[in-house]
């Protein structure tokens, strides 16, 4: 398993404590950061494509996520120059939030400035090998009460077992 982000430790935290064998596992774990930058996020967005493209399992939460749906933004809406806020010139397909959006909401913990724009998330068809979402549900993954976002990603790339 390939792991990307600068917050990965709770990833890994709440994935050991489902299957301590997850490192062996075929796919792509992208977690957040607080410090993206654009060479970068253009490598991770070509590692998410390959993975879209490949059946790669991927797993992606809070920056991961915003960076799954620009790239689907590009190669499959055809918005080539879709891209953050965050980052400068192009069509914003994720946006900046009017303040930070942190703390508990509908039981997922958010932490986040930037968030995808409602509509490409519409148009999203989220491929069945992708587990993503905007949350840090590895922050609310815990022994006896895992996240089925998490669980049901390691499932599926357990059957990918290098």
């Amino acid at each position: 398993m390939q792991v990307y982000g600068d917050y990965t430790i709770s990833i890994e935290r709440a994935f050991s404590e489902i299957d301590n064998d997850w490192k062996d596992y075929e796919g792509i774990v992208i977690g957040g950061t607080h410090r993206p930058n654009k060479e970068n996020t253009e490598d991770l967005l070509e590692i998410i494509k390959n993975a879209r493209e490949n059946g790669t399992p991927l797993y992606a939460e809070c920056h991961g996520h915003q960076l799954v749906c620009i790239e689907y933004a590009r190669n499959r809406l055809g918005i080539k120059d879709a891209t953050s806020e965050e980052w400068g010139q192009g069509t914003f397909v994720v946006k900046k939030l009017p303040e930070l959006n942190v703390g508990l909401k509908g039981g997922q913990s958010y932490w986040n400035n930037y968030k995808v724009d409602d509509e490409i998330l519409e148009k999203w068809e989220r491929p069945k090998h992708f587990f993503t979402a905007q949350y840090h549900a590895s922050y609310q993954s815990a022994i006896g009460n895992f996240h089925p976002l998490i669980e049901e990603f390691l499932n599926y790339a357990k059957q990918f077992k290098s």
